[in-house]
């Protein structure tokens, strides 16, 4: 009745993965080389992939995210051929949840000081509880039939003030605060994506290579529950690899 059993030392693929990044980098391509892939196509863009790949017309409006999540989750759905599900991205699905709010409200933005709903952000709180949805709709898809997630994201810059130390600035996901802690939650791993180079003595630049982040650093958010190293190459085939001899 109390047996003791042994954990630790997963070489499975993350059940669900936030790769954010700077802009133009191969994120989206990234995900595309991910097993049985199916995009939530809220961005566009896909049709510059170098490989076809199964995705949902362009999405329009948040109430369609949660339809096609929803669909997907049915029983009598046929998903056998999907097995990672991409939101590409979770920043432009925020965005639409926040415009299914203010139309909702009649106001003229998430913080419309006229609605009385909004003050202290709380406009920007009910949107990202919206967004919050197509996380949970992301959890019973791997639940219920073993499909992963992946969130791609953008990133912003911000400047992080702490006591007795400099300021200094640090890359984070461009989502509001409140979804950004509850995405960061959420994540078996969290991914990061720039470039790497470095500067010789002789102030030459060295081929920026883009490359995967995959450790915490004090610069940018990220990190998981099983320890990579800390730079990987932007490429799915490198990300396994490392993945597997963990």
């Amino acid at each position: 009745m109390y047996d003791i059993i042994e954990v630790g030392q997963s070489k499975e693929l993350p059940a669900k993965v936030v790769l954010y990044g700077v802009p133009k980098i191969g994120k989206s391509r990234f995900a595309s080389n991910a097993e049985g892939v199916f995009f939530i196509n809220v961005e566009g863009g896909l049709d510059y992939l170098d490989k076809k790949v199964k995705a949902t017309p362009l999405i329009k409006s948040f109430d369609e995210v949660i339809g096609w999540l929803t669909h997907l989750l049915k029983p009598e759905t046929d998903t056998k051929d999907i097995k990672t599900i991409v939101v590409d991205s979770i920043d432009w699905a925020e965005n639409l949840a926040q415009a299914k709010i203010v139309k909702a409200f009649n106001a003229t933005s998430i913080v419309d000081p006229r609605v009385k709903d909004f003050a202290y952000y709380k406009g920007v709180q009910m949107a990202g509880e919206e967004t919050l949805r197509a996380l949970t709709l992301l959890d019973q898809l791997y639940t219920k039939k073993g499909i992963r997630a992946i969130l791609i994201g953008h990133s912003k810059v911000k400047e992080v003030d702490l006591p007795n130390k400099d300021n200094y600035s640090k890359y984070l996901l461009k989502l509001s605060s409140f979804l950004s802690g509850k995405v960061n939650e959420w994540a078996d791993l969290i991914l990061f994506a720039d470039y790497d180079f470095f500067i010789s003595s002789d102030g030459k630049t060295s081929e920026p290579k883009p490359m995967l982040f995959a450790g915490g650093d004090a610069s940018f958010e990220g990190g998981g529950r099983m320890k990579l190293k800390n730079k990987i190459p932007l490429d799915y085939a490198a990300f396994i690899k490392e993945l597997q001899s963990i």
